[in-house]
């Protein structure tokens, strides 16, 4: 596996003011420089799409766009174009033995593409065109975590873009192209970003992929805010379910008479206000996918009816004794033990083995500390794009060291979203050219307090350098962390020998059994 310290480099390079703007040429050859050396690359290129809806060379490390003027690709065409009409990132080992791969560039300048990635450059649904790197310095593919990585790189890029002075790469016409490619949210393939590089994430999202292909209902574990619903959206894109709908409930905001009627539907004049009959989202879902969001809320006189319409793939609508068919993939959420649940009666056992086909667990953010830097950079373009949407004359602020560093020591109880919530209240108050810690809201700056024990000096940390967390900043988290998981797996011995009982632990803590064994390994509680 890449050092993950690689990775931080392409952080640091949308970290650091950069010559010129996003999209300008000095801008992009950095740009291209910081993803060779961050991947072990041996180039790397940006395609524009442009009004035309075709894909040119407008940056190279190892050709200038000018020597290549009358190639550009289709939607579709060679691996790039691939890349754009997916909307999703594509690797291959071998380019030239690739039947997709088109060989004109590499004919033009007297090179041999073997290994290839190609990432869309897209934000919030806006496409620009795609991020190649090319060969591999050890001569092989690229790293598997690469595909991942790449396409949060990316999102990222397409951020910056987006949050600039200028909307497009170069001039107006892109501007109308980029509306031009604007697609909804649930248009077909669109694709969802989960944006991090921790291995905790990298397994999940890898979980997401093979369960896709599969169509056994899946149950995702986490804690509130950790990104359950980006992880189902993703399972939905990456099957063969992809076109079909793609609905979702929150188990947890109705009451149990409002979900009956919400899952399976009505007929008219059940009850005050049901004035037409209405499809339930069970039957909408056919085709496609159904998420069923906070399972764990659910009443167990809900749980028996969704039970028996997994079984019988049909459900009645309240009022009627007709059933209708229905053929919806479940997948179900929780930020619940829900066997803890089962073992106190409160969730129907026979449900919980029915929706677990396959368990994914999305971590908090305590657990993948490394990813807070490019996810707040993502929440930081994301902010700067609306801010520029209400005025087109806004400067983008970056977010400095020090602030890096600060948002690094909270453990973030309201994980990604809470995250999400503080860059964007520093974004609306930041009046410089870098967020620094003083930006953030107050209730972060007390509760990071009430985290560390004692109190934090902001200006003080706005004047840190650039690097890894205090050391005793670290030890504290990793101190409270080996507590707790020593409390679960003391609680969980196997009766009489004293031997720690990983699986009980697991389930005790919500978490696989490997994401708790890897976790054990990295705070050396095991070898």
């Amino acid at each position: 596996m890449e050092n993950k310290d690689d990775f931080a480099r392409i952080l640091e390079f949308f970290q650091t003011r950069q010559t010129g703007i996003p999209g300008d040429p000095d801008y992009n050859a950095g740009f291209c420089h910081s993803l060779v050396e961050a991947t072990s690359a041996e180039e790397s290129s940006i395609w524009q799409l442009d009004a035309e809806g075709r894909l040119h060379l407008v940056c190279g490390t190892n050709v200038a766009p000018e020597e290549v003027t009358d190639v550009n690709l289709h939607q579709g065409e060679g691996i790039s174009g691939a890349a754009v009409l997916s909307r999703q990132t594509i690797v291959v080992s071998d380019a030239w033995a690739h039947p997709q791969h088109d060989r004109r560039v590499d004919e033009r300048i007297d090179f041999r593409t073997h290994a290839m990635a190609s990432a869309p450059i897209l934000f919030d649904d806006m496409l620009y065109g795609v991020i190649n790197i090319l060969n591999h310095a050890s001569g092989g593919p690229f790293p598997v975590e690469w595909q991942e990585r790449l396409s949060a790189v990316g999102a990222i890029y397409a951020a910056a873009l987006a949050s600039a002075d200028r909307l497009s790469l170069y001039d107006e016409t892109q501007e109308k192209k980029a509306v031009k490619n604007r697609k909804g949210p649930q248009s077909a393939g669109s694709k969802t970003i989960v944006v991090g590089v921790s291995r905790a994430v990298q397994e999940a999202l890898h979980l997401c992929l093979k369960a896709g292909k599969s169509n056994m209902p899946v149950l995702v574990h986490g804690e509130t805010g950790t990104g359950k619903e980006l992880a189902a959206r993703r399972i939905h894109e990456a099957g063969n379910r992809a076109s079909g709908p793609y609905l979702d409930v929150n188990c947890a905001a109705l009451a149990e008479t409002l979900l009956e009627s919400e899952l399976f539907g009505h007929v008219k004049g059940t009850f005050s206000g049901a004035n037409r009959d209405r499809k339930g989202k069970f039957f909408a879902a056919s085709g496609g996918t159904l998420f069923l969001d906070e399972i764990g809320e659910m009443s167990l006189a809900c749980q028996a009816k969704i039970l028996r319409a997994l079984q019988e793939k049909n459900v009645t609508p309240v009022g009627s004794e007709k059933a209708l068919d229905c053929d919806a993939r479940i997948i179900a959420a929780t930020n619940h033990d829900l066997w803890a649940k089962v073992e106190r009666k409160e969730f129907r056992e026979d449900l919980f083995y029915r929706l677990c086909g396959i368990e994914i667990f999305m971590p908090p953010l305590r657990e993948r500390v490394e990813d807070i830097p490019i996810l707040a950079m993502h929440f930081l373009n994301r902010a700067c794009a609306e801010q520029r949407r209400q005025n087109p004359s806004y400067r983008a602020p970056r977010i400095s060291n020090g602030a890096i560093e600060m948002i690094k020591t909270f453990n973030w109880p309201g994980n990604v979203r809470q995250l999400e919530q503080a860059v964007s209240a520093a974004v609306a108050i930041c009046e410089g050219d870098a967020i620094g810690p003083n930006d953030f809201p107050p209730w972060l700056h007390k509760a990071i307090e009430a985290d560390l024990g004692r109190p934090v000096n902001p200006s003080a940390r706005s004047r840190l350098p650039g690097g890894p967390t205090v050391p005793h900043e670290i030890d504290d988290r990793s101190n409270r962390e080996r507590a707790r998981y020593m409390r679960v797996l003391d609680s969980t011995k196997y009766m009489g020998t004293g031997r720690w009982n990983l699986s009980a632990a697991a389930r005790e803590l919500g978490i696989p059994r490997k994401t708790l064994y890897y976790r054990l390994k990295k705070l050396r509680l095991i070898k």
